[in-house]
């Protein structure tokens, strides 16, 4: 008897002669196609139903009763209209079929049975208005271009609107610091370029000229379902440090992404300008203690050195989270907007939640401050510690001129100026002023 492996060995050896690589045929009036990703699915061109699975006979009594559902319900199904049937999940771990209804006039889908649109919100809260439902709907639409783009024609007015989507976005993103776009400026000058040598194929059917016309709606159908267009309370900038930053990026657990790779690619720059001012300040840290000054006892030469030792650490530890968090956003979990969007979630539901992200990445910043102030606490005690009182005097007001100038840039920009003018003395001030003017 001959055995699975002689078979398979049999199948592989070719005829004398023989030229065809042909699958069996299929059962009349269906037809392969095989999508430009490589999937393979079939077309009944004359009931128009479109699947993946090979079980025609009884996919065609299940095509029957959904179009005779559709029928009763006076739905449309015209001629450029199709029925999708595909396996799904069913109950106690069985497989099942599901479907929905293709109206290419409207560019929507329909279904036979009451359809919970809140599976294809991605998340999205809040959603409530009909047409801003009707958005997530035309996003699944264009998916389904996508996904079986195979003897369509690429339409002139699908090209067209894409066209000037692009544009548009693309100008958006020239002159706005918060785009909305899901694109960032250079990919969608490629994308513009890429459409634009399409134009040659429309009223063709050409499969991946639809098929990237579809890929490049979704993207932009999703994000203006996301970011509520057309709607009372639209989102009109992707809108900072670390944590205002991540929760204006991650709206309703779904990521910004272009904005994103703004954000990682900042946050790499500092920590790699941190890495330097850390190695400096551990150079000079040695460099001071090996100075003979130190070498003296007493309890302001024990405290400098303990300050130095500790600044030393601080900076060591700035450099290390430093080169660990670099290597951490160039792996997998930053590499995507949908691993970021898991890592985020995944993040959110831990103890600390998004803050813990942004502590992290504040750490070789922080380190590095505590790093500078240790050191400046050393010198400073190293200093003060002299009994020189006149040169203690000339000393300490040229020290406090230059650690005011130096807290300076820190506290200009954050609303000092504004406690000022709100604060009692400013207002005392002004009501004087306000008295006398009334008395004169």
């Amino acid at each position: 008897m001959e055995n699975s492996d002689d078979r398979a060995t049999s199948d592989r050896i070719l005829k004398e002669g023989d030229m065809s690589y042909d699958r069996p045929l299929l059962p009349i009036g269906w037809m392969k196609c095989t999508q430009p990703e490589g999937a393979l699915y079939y077309v009944h061109e004359k009931k128009r139903i479109i699947t993946d699975l090979t079980e025609s006979q009884q996919l065609l009594e299940t095509s029957d009763y959904l179009l005779d559902r559709a029928r009763q319900l006076g739905l449309p199904f015209h001629s450029d209209a199709e029925l999708v049937i595909t396996e799904v999940p069913g109950p106690n771990g069985r497989k099942d079929f599901g479907y929905y209804f293709v109206d290419h006039q409207q560019r929507l889908l329909f279904w036979v049975d009451d359809y919970d649109l809140s599976e294809i919100f991605f998340n999205v809260k809040g959603v409530t208005a009909r047409d801003h439902m009707k958005q997530a709907v035309i996003t699944q639409y264009w998916m389904h271009i996508g996904l079986y783009p195979n003897r369509r024609e690429l339409k002139a007015d699908d090209y067209e609107e894409l066209r000037n989507i692009l544009i548009g976005a693309i100008a958006d993103a020239a002159t706005s610091q918060t785009p909305l776009a899901p694109f960032d400026l250079d990919s969608m000058v490629r994308m513009l370029d890429l459409v634009e040598k399409l134009e040659g194929s429309i009223g063709k059917k050409n499969p991946y000229g639809v098929w990237v016309i579809a890929r490049f709606a979704t993207e932009f159908s999703s994000s203006r379902f996301i970011n509520f267009s057309g709607q009372p309370f639209a989102r009109l900038d992707a809108g900072k440090r670390h944590l205002e930053e991540l929760k204006q990026m991650w709206v309703d657990q779904i990521v910004h992404y272009p904005s994103w790779q703004k954000y990682i690619a900042k946050l790499t720059s500092d920590w790699a300008r941190f890495t330097i001012f850390s190695t400096v300040l551990l150079t000079t840290d040695v460099g001071l203690l090996a100075a003979p000054t130190l070498g003296g006892g007493g309890g302001f030469m024990t405290a400098a050195i303990a300050s130095v030792y500790l600044s030393i650490f601080f900076s060591v530890a700035s450099i290390l989270t430093s080169i660990q968090l670099t290597n951490r956003v160039s792996g997998k979990e930053y590499s995507s907007a949908t691993s970021t969007s898991a890592l985020l979630t995944r993040t959110s539901k831990s103890v600390f939640g998004t803050d813990s992200l942004a502590i992290m990445y504040s750490l070789p910043y922080a380190f590095l401050v505590w790093g500078i102030f240790l050191f400046v606490l050393g010198i400073s005690l190293l200093v003060f510690s002299s009994t020189n009182r006149a040169m203690l005097a000339s000393l300490a007001p040229l020290y406090f001129l230059l650690f005011v100038c130096s807290i300076w840039p820190s506290i200009s920009g954050r609303g000092a100026f504004e406690m000022f003018e709100k604060s009692w003395w400013r207002r005392s001030l002004i009501r004087g002023k306000s008295v006398h003017a009334a008395e004169v």
